[in-house]
């Protein structure tokens, strides 16, 4: 090889090595990501909870974004990262009783460098109250603790659903001068409960009960609904597969007397049967999580 030859490749491969070394430099240069902007907190109707709410620059500087704060039930700082895709990010488990809460909300780029540390504070809305299920008991029913508004005359007596016996049942009137709906059969507890669950077992196929409305009352006369039950939204069977209704109640107000009241049926009838009816009360602590 010539020298001039020589010199022109070592002239070359120096310029590549130059430009190699250049990309390389621009390919690791830093990139400090903008901050997001219009940073809030949001504790309205999310008792126990803070939700932080943001809106990403459209620079695609940022790959994730950093909240800290103390947490005081844990007793610990907690970190929490949200992609550049959230614009927000849920605080669990706050409470008013701890007063203000401060967040560092932080943004990071690709190359890992941070942007500015912003800080906002909030105060939780108090945690709700939570009702803590324990053991359920059966009560002991007697015929003269049920009655019905519409009893039908020649079969289905209304003490068959007591009786332990799913060969038996209970009938509402479908013959003479049948009642408007709804048709119902209630329960005197003889006491005041606070929640309770049922189970039914049903006749046959025939005229379930799909649409029922739980009914609380004191004086057997004025009655306010506990809760609703469908088919398609607990579940009801229409075969004759016990049927355990979820825990109903509401613990500001107990009753004494329990009707269900049947809105439709599987068949559309206006009557309704069923083999068999349990009670069960259930026993349930308060937990605030905002007592000290």
């Amino acid at each position: 090889m010539t020298v001039m030859k020589k010199n022109i490749f070592l002239l070359v491969v120096t310029l590549l090595l130059v430009g190699f070394a250049g990309c390389s430099d621009e390919d690791t240069k830093s990139v400090v990501p903008s901050d997001v902007i219009d940073l809030s907190a949001d504790t309205q109707d999310k008792p126990g909870y803070i939700v932080l709410r943001w809106v990403t620059p459209d620079d695609n500087t940022i790959r994730y974004i950093k909240v800290s704060y103390y947490d005081y039930l844990l007793e610990q700082d907690v970190v929490r990262l949200a992609s550049v895709y959230a614009d927000s990010v849920l605080i669990p488990d706050t409470r008013k009783k701890f007063g203000e809460y401060e967040f560092k909300v932080q943004s990071y780029s690709e190359t890992g460098d941070a942007g500015n540390v912003q800080t906002i504070k909030a105060v939780s809305e108090p945690a709700k109250v939570q009702i803590v299920f324990g053991e359920s008991r059966q009560l002991a029913l007697t015929e003269e603790q049920l009655s019905t508004n519409a009893q039908e005359a020649s079969e289905g007596p209304i003490a068959n659903l007591i009786d332990g016996n799913t060969g038996s049942y209970f009938h509402t009137a479908w013959s003479g001068t049948v009642p408007a709906s709804p048709h119902w059969f209630q329960i005197d507890t003889k006491k005041e409960i606070t929640y309770f669950k049922y189970e039914s077992v049903a006749r046959n196929g025939n005229n379930i009960p799909d649409d029922v409305d739980i009914m609380g009352s004191n004086d057997g006369v004025n009655f306010e609904l506990i809760e609703n039950l469908t088919k398609a939204k607990n579940g009801m069977l229409m075969s004759t597969t016990p049927y355990m209704s979820p825990v109903l109640g509401d613990n500001s107000k107990p009753y004494r007397y329990i009707r269900y009241s049947v809105n439709h049926t599987n068949t559309g009838s206006v009557f309704f049967s069923m083999a068999e009816f349990k009670l069960f009360e259930v026993n349930a602590s308060v937990v605030d999580p905002e007592a000290d």
